[in-house]
């Protein structure tokens, strides 16, 4: 599948410039994501990145958020730097990349940076409170991965580790606590339950801690945003 072109196909009728930058994001992507493969397989990572960008096309979203979500996982991934990211794409894209990324911290014990997960979900949700086109990166992101592309392959990684599983549990933990309560107060059923379904194999049920990070209030107002949205039906 020649995404690129898909994207393009989408967007014929949209700025000459506009589709120049994605064009630029999409090559950059690439090159940054060059000689990674999607966990446990030979696929190329970028195609996942690349897959986000064609769902947000597909569902009609701006340039900037293609290019967000082209470019989602080239800080976190790729040590590419937020600067250049802002001096190539601006600063819309490179705060949408920002809000899709990873903090780490310094743990003294194993003498290394790691994720941090708890903070990272509360980061992102904070994002999205300023600009709904991290909300949108987010859905292509969870309808792009591994299992949903390649699902024979991810069939064959299910038979992992007991230490794989436990890394497992506890990132996709946060998931389950934070995001798919949000999709469900969104009145995204079908996403919500798309991701609670892959993942409650690891996790087992978890409580809601969706009210530490976002009031109900601030969850409403975003809600009234979406539901003005056409064209992410897969998603409701």
């Amino acid at each position: 599948m020649n995404i690129l072109k898909k994207i393009l196909d989408l967007r014929k009728n949209k700025p000459k410039k506009e589709n120049e930058i994605i064009v630029k994001a999409y090559k950059f992507a690439q090159k940054a994501h060059k000689g990674q493969f999607l966990d446990g397989t030979k696929h190329p990572y970028f195609t996942h990145p690349s897959y986000a960008g064609y769902l947000l096309a597909k569902w009609g979203r701006g340039y900037e958020e293609i290019c967000g979500g082209l470019l989602h996982d080239v800080f976190e991934d790729c040590q590419v730097h937020m600067e250049t990211l802002w001096r190539n794409f601006g600063h819309r894209v490179a705060f949408i990349v920002d809000g899709m990324s990873w903090e780490r911290l310094w743990n003294p014990k194993k003498k290394m940076y790691l994720k941090d997960f708890e903070h990272f979900h509360k980061k992102r949700l904070n994002y999205i409170k300023q600009d709904m086109g991290v909300l949108f990166v987010l859905f292509s992101d969870e309808l792009s991965n591994l299992d949903d592309m390649f699902p024979e392959d991810y069939a064959r990684l299910k038979k992992m580790s007991k230490e794989k599983k436990a890394k497992k549990k506890k990132r996709w933990g946060f998931v389950l606590r934070f995001l798919v309560p949000f999709y469900r107060e969104l009145g995204l059923t079908k996403l919500a339950n798309h991701v609670e379904n892959k993942i409650m194999p690891y996790t087992g049920k978890m409580k809601s801690e969706l009210r530490t990070v976002l009031s109900k209030k601030d969850v409403l107002k975003i809600k009234k945003k979406l539901d003005k949205i056409k064209g992410i039906e897969e998603l409701r």
